[in-house]
């Protein structure tokens, strides 16, 4: 036996009795989820395809490493962790742990993901076997005491201005710090403004609450669910938002098509010069030449615009799987 044989069976051996133990108490779920350790924001794109897949009597087990956010949700068979090698026992064994990534690379050019033409949602529901109409929006689901809990002033907005923190971050997405400032300064006069995401993140001006590094993910979507809308961009937060009920200003680049990624019940602001959608993740050869002409003016007026809509039963939109 070589070297590596020996390595790769005493590695097999290594796991057995961690198997073994989760085979006991987990046994073989027929149908999973998974997209990975690092997917925050596509775990909780995952919850639209467990609840669809609830509603057609197929109920998934979701393996993830965010388990928070699946508290209270109905949807799941049962929530799991990540472990490589039980999944690939159950794929062995014939039982689907299915891995909905939803984009794929450009062969011919690696810093360019291939979006589909559809929401990201109905893809991944798409490569999970779910057909028929879908509702495209994610579910997090808050206690009473979670909504009480959180952080508020009257009026609130919620703001995040970059996505640089982000496990795997997209520069292609970011508007820019001296715009979300003049942004924050257009807004404090008439809003408090409350401020989420990475420590890292630079103080926006004119910040009545600085939240940025002090909340869980589950405290956060309480912030959002509080407040009268969320400012950002296309990211996690955003679906959080979305998860949460509490409507967005977004804005958009060129990277991709906002209908690919975000919801009917915002307003998801984006130009689309020629060279768009790009799908580019960390260059862009034309100096994101896509937000040049999205001004802080034009985000301080659709924030006004979408407050004085009606909150209640936010829109959802529906898609078609044949």
């Amino acid at each position: 036996m070589s070297r590596t044989d020996t390595s790769r069976w005493l590695g097999r051996l290594a796991v057995a009795p961690r198997l073994a133990s989760r085979l006991f108490k987990w046994g073989l779920p027929t149908r999973s989820l998974v997209f990975g350790p690092l997917s925050l924001g596509d775990d909780l794109l995952c919850t639209a395809v467990l609840h669809e897949a609830r509603k057609r009597g197929r109920p998934l087990t979701m393996f993830t490493a965010r388990p928070e956010l699946f508290l209270h949700n109905p949807d799941p068979a049962a929530i799991r962790s990540i472990d490589d090698h039980y999944l690939a026992l159950l794929r062995t064994l014939g039982r689907p742990a299915i891995q909905p990534y939803y984009v794929s690379a450009d062969p011919s050019f690696p810093d360019r993901d291939v979006i589909p033409p559809h929401h990201i949602i109905a893809e991944m529901a798409r490569l999970t076997g779910i057909t028929g109409d879908i509702a495209l929006r994610p579910y997090l689901h808050l206690t009473a005491a979670e909504r009480a809990a959180a952080p508020r002033l009257p009026r609130q907005i919620a703001l995040h201005s970059s996505g640089l923190a982000a496990a795997i971050p997209y520069p292609t997405k970011e508007w820019g710090a001296a715009r979300f400032a003049a942004l924050a300064r257009l807004l404090s006069s008439d809003f408090p403004l409350v401020q989420l995401g990475s420590p890292r993140d630079p103080l926006l001006p004119g910040v009545a609450l600085d939240l940025r590094g002090r909340t869980t993910l589950r405290e956060a979507a309480a912030v959002q669910a509080a407040s009268l809308l969320f400012v950002g961009l296309e990211g996690f937060l955003t679906h959080l938002a979305r998860a949460v009920d509490c409507p967005s200003v977004v804005v958009h680049g060129g990277r991709a098509a906002p209908h690919a990624f975000d919801y009917t019940a915002n307003l998801n602001l984006h130009t689309a010069p020629p060279c768009s959608p790009c799908g580019l993740r960390d260059h862009c050869p034309h100096g994101l030449v896509c937000f040049s002409t999205l001004a802080p003016e034009c985000v301080a007026n659709a924030v006004h615009e979408l407050i004085a809509r009606p909150r209640d039963d936010l829109p959802v939109e529906t898609f078609s799987l044949n």
